[in-house]
């Protein structure tokens, strides 16, 4: 198949905790495995592209949340891309802009860009620690690890699924017991690590949504740090 090309979208708002990581990981499991790959950032000075094959969106603080969701509101490639079936990754804020509204915390509330059933409001306390939780998405049979640090607590709504049943940490909300939202071809969660690279598993099953089933990749220094991280709970 022709070149993968992986979207970073808006790392210059969304990019806190390290999230554009997961385009990178991405983009090495492919070329480990022989396909071509290459990530397209597409920042604030420009649209975006609905043509690409995946898409990840990282976490932002309150100011840069507005921003990144102004423009896509403003230039809905994303939301083209989606509706057509090509994976979005939505990491901690982006779950909260890719809703119908989030609440700052100043408590005025922001139309989201509607792709995923969820709302968010401020939460009493920040949520901030490691997470372990047990994957509901099919396909998937490996705990999921990473960290959180929100104020923000998501309510799900009828057409959006948990990712992930909590293990330990908060998740979505404390005393939820979930962590994330699955809807169409729209994956988020509040791990950060980066995500992916904590989470193969999780990187493998987007990416066989692009380019099919792939052959499992034996990475000691992958397993190495998986198993740390689950130490760490």
């Amino acid at each position: 198949m022709n070149t993968v090309q992986i979207g970073l979208v808006l790392p210059d708002v969304m990019g806190t905790y390290g999230d554009g990581g997961n385009a990178v990981v991405l983009r090495q499991r492919l070329r480990l495995r022989g396909i071509a790959a290459e990530i397209v950032e597409i920042t604030l000075a420009e649209p975006v592209p609905d043509s690409l094959d995946l898409y990840t969106l990282g976490g932002a603080e309150d100011y840069a949340q507005r921003l990144a969701t102004k423009h896509l509101l403003t230039h809905q490639g994303l939301q083209r891309a989606a509706a057509r079936g090509a994976p979005v990754l939505a990491i901690c804020a982006a779950i909260q802009v890719l809703g119908h509204w989030y609440e700052t915390s100043a408590g005025e509330r922001v139309e989201g860009v509607g792709l995923l059933d969820v709302t968010t409001s401020p939460q009493p306390r920040r949520t901030i620690g490691e997470v372990v939780s047990t994957p509901l998405l099919d396909g998937m049979t490996q705990p999921l690890t990473g960290f959180e640090n929100h104020r923000g607590g998501t309510v799900l709504g009828a057409d959006a699924r948990p990712l992930a049943a909590v293990v330990k940490g908060a998740g979505n909300r404390e005393g939820d017991g979930y962590d994330g939202a699955v809807q169409g071809s729209v994956v988020a969660t509040y791990l950060h690590g980066p995500c992916l690279a904590r989470n193969p598993e999780l990187a493998d099953l987007l990416l066989s949504r692009v380019v099919g089933p792939l052959e499992p990749l034996v990475l000691p220094e992958v397993e190495q740090l998986r198993r740390e991280r689950l130490a760490a709970r």
